[in-house]
């Protein structure tokens, strides 16, 4: 409950909600003409929102999980990978460095169904294991490739693809280049060109294996965790037949997982490996053999990025009770407790933390987070929302979607990881679309109901 009370505060005190007096928030109002949306920006409600995280993070219930350095190593669960040495992070046991953890490990089994809810010190709210169809078993299905039986149509954009850092925290050769010239992605652009070149044995690039464009090496841990990238083994544990498992798909043309005439196959050329265990199949339409996973509704590096976030757009300083009364916080914009949020994020996944001008800076810091979340929370429902609350999906939901040429076989292979715009991914987004509407039959059953601008009253 003080979760999703932090949540709501976070949304009262977002820029959608606070001080927004654009043209469709002044149509945004009850039957009595009252405005739903506040005109007046009240900065204190992002004190609440902290207080509000800091009473969950007070409570001493969650805390981020771990998985320990690995010396041993399989396909299926590879010898940690040791970020690049960093003489303040290296050699410190977590959360004030990774030396005793497995970054990709601590991130990929937090949501495959290695750790079960109830052994999960991370999760604070999950639904919906039991409803058939619509669980994250099923979304695990779609994203296994057609190697594996599944049905290999859940792909990431290119946009996603080049959010995540390079091992040493910096950014990516490219970043977002095709947006170059948009104004809300100044300062979020690499202007180097990307990487060429392809692996050429399994071990000079690890975790990659032999064939694998380079653009997709020396990533951060929750890459790797995240994206199933083209050249990528599945190890799929489940399968009967050991020569079935272990198996390298690319997703070029012609290789059997890449483009088909039909509707099986990713359009931006990129999978998703998040949510998927390494015994994961699908062999025989039999979803017994896709490990039990439980939906992160609500984890605890959420509340820590939202504590982050909500320190950082301060201006003064606040007292604000507890949720119960029974103590003052003082909440200010203080870079140490701003750090409380981030760091330990950034130690798990393995990357260094910001540096001292990114945290003195409200801009730069509000810049970092976002993609933080954007990289953090990936596949977890939670971009959707934060795009919204921020006013970014005017221009994010509407920017052409990105990913590999896809219709170029292994022959062209350059061409394949030539980022294009993906035409039959649609892009669009208008104002109507921060609140869908109110069902017509709620609408008649309830007069004094106003739908929300944009759509109809069905009358």
């Amino acid at each position: 409950a003080l979760a999703t009370r932090a949540l709501a505060m976070l949304y009262a005190a977002s820029p959608l909600m606070n001080g927004n007096d654009d043209a469709y928030a002044q149509q945004m109002a009850n039957r009595d003409g009252k405005r739903l949306l506040n005109p007046v920006y009240d900065n204190s409600k992002w004190a609440k929102a902290a207080a509000a995280c800091k009473d969950v993070m007070g409570l001493g219930v969650y805390h981020i999980y771990t998985a320990d350095f690995r010396s041993t190593h399989s396909i299926a669960f590879p010898a940690t990978i040791a970020p690049p040495i960093h003489p303040e992070y290296s050699y410190k046991h977590f959360p004030e460095g990774w030396q005793n953890i497995d970054p990709f490990e601590s991130y990929r089994s937090l949501f495959n169904g290695q750790v079960t809810a109830m052994d999960n010190p991370e999760l604070i709210f999950t639904r919906g294991k039991n409803i058939s169809g619509e669980r994250i078993k099923d979304m695990v299905i779609h994203q296994l490739p057609t190697v594996a039986k599944g049905w290999n149509t859940h792909g990431a954009t290119m946009k996603q693809v080049d959010a995540y850092y390079m091992s040493d925290g910096t950014d990516c050769p490219g970043m977002n280049s095709e947006y170059a010239g948009t104004p809300a992605y100044q300062g979020r652009i690499d202007t180097r060109p990307r990487t060429t070149g392809y692996t050429t044995n399994n071990t000079d690039h690890k975790p990659l294996p032999n064939g694998v464009s380079l653009q997709y090496a020396e990533r951060e841990p929750r890459f790797y965790a995240s994206i199933a990238y083209n050249g990528m083994y599945w190890h799929l544990g489940n399968e009967p037949e050991v020569q079935n498992q272990d198996q390298q798909v690319f997703y070029y043309r012609g290789d059997g997982n890449g483009y088909a005439n039909s509707m099986f196959w990713l359009r931006t050329g990129i999978g998703v490996a998040k949510y998927v265990h390494p015994d994961d199949t699908y062999y025989n339409s039999d979803a017994a053999k896709v490990k039990d996973k439980d939906e992160p509704a609500i984890r605890y590096a959420d509340i820590l990025l939202m504590y982050a976030e909500a320190l950082n757009e301060l201006t003064t300083s606040y007292e604000v009770p507890s949720w119960d009364g029974s103590i003052t916080y003082t909440i200010s914009r203080n870079v140490e407790d701003m750090r409380t949020g981030i760091k330990p994020i950034r130690m798990r996944a393995g990357v260094p933390d910001y540096d001292a001008d990114t945290y003195s800076n409200p801009i730069k810091f509000r810049i970092k987070l976002k993609r933080e979340r954007q990289i953090e929370l990936f596949a977890e429902g939670k971009r959707y929302y934060d795009l919204r609350r921020w006013k970014d999906a005017e221009v994010e939901e509407a920017m052409p979607v990105y990913g590999c040429y896809t219709f170029m076989s292994n022959a062209n292979k350059d061409l394949f990881h030539t980022p294009v715009p993906i035409s039959n991914l649609s892009a669009t987004f208008s104002p109507k679309m921060y609140f869908w509407p109110i069902k017509h039959s709620e609408l008649k059953r309830n007069k004094l109901l106003t739908q929300n601008p944009g759509w109809t009253y069905n009358d």
